[in-house]
């Protein structure tokens, strides 16, 4: 039996943008999956203390008036995902971890509270990248069509909001468990460690990769 099956909690912010010493979470959401079967689940709107752009807005749906007048106070909702992630003391997953870790934790620290710590980050994203190396096309690396080249379906209408996300996000991971079955006997600090160096060198790659393409004509 996998430490998969023993559980894991998915995990999707929205947020005011892509900067995570700035940017506010707007919204988040967090599914926690036994089995292969969610067994509970909790989504957070946050009335957060900047504008939320236009651009963000139209990504997420969450407008200004939204967040202002249905979301929770923002140190109480950071405070209560805080307490979801932690008392379960399960591996998180997200897609692209490296964002959404570093971006709560920023937030957490802004209102005061500490940042996660001794939770296992497991990212489907770089599993991906690593066990499937050459994936062709613009833009395929995204979580729409990475799920779909596992089988997995979203309705469109659903596509970025934390809850819908989260819940695909822990389906790709059981689908990846399926097709990669060596990668998740050990246990999850095992292939969390794995997975920071694949991103290293995944990093290390693409500014190689940068580094030789042809600079703009000025």
């Amino acid at each position: 039996m996998s430490w998969v099956d023993s559980g894991f909690i998915a995990f999707d912010t929205e947020t005011t943008g892509v900067d995570v010493g700035v940017d506010r979470i707007v919204s988040a959401a967090a599914i926690e999956f036994r089995g292969g079967l969610e067994v509970s689940a909790q989504e957070w709107l946050i009335k957060v203390d900047v504008e939320i752009p236009a651009g963000a807005s139209a990504v997420h749906g969450i407008t200004n008036e939204v967040s202002q007048s249905q979301g929770l106070d923002q140190g109480e909702a950071l405070a209560s995902i805080h307490e979801f992630l932690v008392s379960r003391n399960l591996p998180v997953v997200c897609f692209n971890s490296q964002f959404d870790r570093s971006i709560l934790d920023s937030n957490l620290e802004r209102v005061g509270l500490e940042p996660l710590s001794g939770i296992f980050d497991i990212c489907p994203y770089v599993i991906d990248k690593q066990m499937d190396k050459f994936v062709k096309g613009k833009a395929q690396r995204r979580l729409q069509p990475t799920v779909a080249r596992y089988g997995l379906e979203l309705n469109e209408a659903d596509w970025h909001g934390a809850l819908a996300d989260s819940r695909i996000t822990g389906q790709l991971l059981l689908a990846q468990q399926a097709r990669y079955p060596h990668l998740f006997t050990d246990q999850p600090d095992e292939l969390a460690e794995s997975i920071s160096l694949w991103r290293e060198e995944q990093d290390a790659s693409f500014k190689a990769w940068l580094s030789k393409k042809p600079p703009l004509p000025s």
